[in-house]
């Protein structure tokens, strides 16, 4: 591990909870810093990813080039858990370790994911602004008991979004390919199809990853199956909506409202949506709370000791890649 050299990309990672940082360089590790979303130019990026042995990123699209540009590179750890931005097979062929940190965020996202579809129904951000403006409205809003709650995704996230849920006294429906059955029967979530979920809800929560299959899931097709007047929440990725069909949808009422934490281009900079009063809208800041970015941050760290000290990390996603010959060491 000596001289070894990690390039953090993520914004979060080292700032508000910087323990996990230290750790690193307690071990007399060097930190290069290219952050995300910074403005500096991708030379930059280049020419630190030419002195890497590990990469922890956030959002920041990894693909073969990238990787040629890192001929020391051993392991990319994400500061999260959806890999959608890192080609997986690239990685594996050039002997290049994928670590994760599941489990980090599901409390905190599964809190924004209710924050923020309660602040829809009960149009809090309007009253917010009108009592700040010295006005004293009133602002009809929507309950959640009684209503048909339809989950997409019931990965960890979407689990526990579905046990915040079931204290409002919803009807719990869910789909998903990979279906645990003893959960769902613990959770009181009855099983469907993504059709049947998209025709019974009142509302519906988006958890799917973004894949070939649930990029632009959420389209003019989906939204024609639904009930008018249905409100929808995503805090999942924002290509899994095509924007310009909620956009519409939104607009003839046939969805009444969208809560999101995520855009198909971040920042949203333009985006039509930001003009609608029936849209809430936060900076995907879904991991975003203290608890989270700590247990993240060790879990991002740790993954990137192990590597470096010749083990395998514990929360890898491309195991094939211990099929093979490791890159040489400095």
């Amino acid at each position: 591990m000596a001289h070894a050299t990690v390039l953090v990309t993520t914004r979060s990672f080292g700032r508000e909870i910087p323990e996990p940082m230290e750790r690193l360089k307690r071990e007399d590790i060097r930190i290069l810093e290219w952050r995300e979303g910074s403005g500096l130019p991708e030379a930059d990026l280049m020419a630190k990813l030419a002195e890497a042995d590990a990469w922890i990123v956030a959002f920041h699209p990894i693909g073969p080039a990238l990787m040629d540009a890192a001929p020391h590179l051993r392991v990319i750890a994400k500061h999260g858990v959806g890999v959608d931005n890192i080609d997986i097979a690239a990685a594996t062929a050039r002997g290049i370790a994928v670590a994760t940190a599941p489990s980090a965020n599901d409390q905190a996202v599964a809190d924004l994911t209710m924050a923020l579809l309660l602040a829809l129904l009960r149009r809090i951000p309007e009253a917010n602004t009108s009592v700040r403006a010295g006005r004293w409205e009133r602002f009809l809003g929507f309950g959640l008991a009684g209503k048909v709650f339809g989950i997409l995704g019931l990965g960890r996230i979407g689990q526990s979004v579905a046990r915040r849920a079931k204290g409002f006294g919803v009807d719990l429906i869910g789909a998903d390919l990979a279906w645990s059955e003893e959960t769902a029967r613990e959770i009181g979530v009855r099983r469907v199809t993504v059709p049947e979920l998209f025709a019974q809800s009142d509302v519906i929560s988006l958890h799917a990853p973004l894949t070939p299959e649930t990029q632009g899931l959420i389209d003019e097709a989906a939204i024609a199956r639904m009930k008018p007047g249905v409100w929808i929440v995503n805090t999942s990725r924002g290509k899994v909506v095509n924007e310009k069909a909620i956009y519409e949808a939104l607009v003839s009422g046939k969805v009444a409202g969208y809560a999101t934490d995520v855009f198909e281009a971040e920042p949203p900079a333009g985006s039509p949506l930001l003009a609608l009063p029936n849209v809430v809208a936060s900076p995907h800041m879904g991991t975003h709370t203290r608890e989270s970015l700590q247990l993240m941050g060790d879990r991002v760290a740790d993954a990137v000791l192990r590597v470096l000290r010749g083990e395998r990390p514990e929360f890898v996603v491309n195991p094939k890649v211990y099929d093979r010959p490791p890159r040489p060491e400095r």
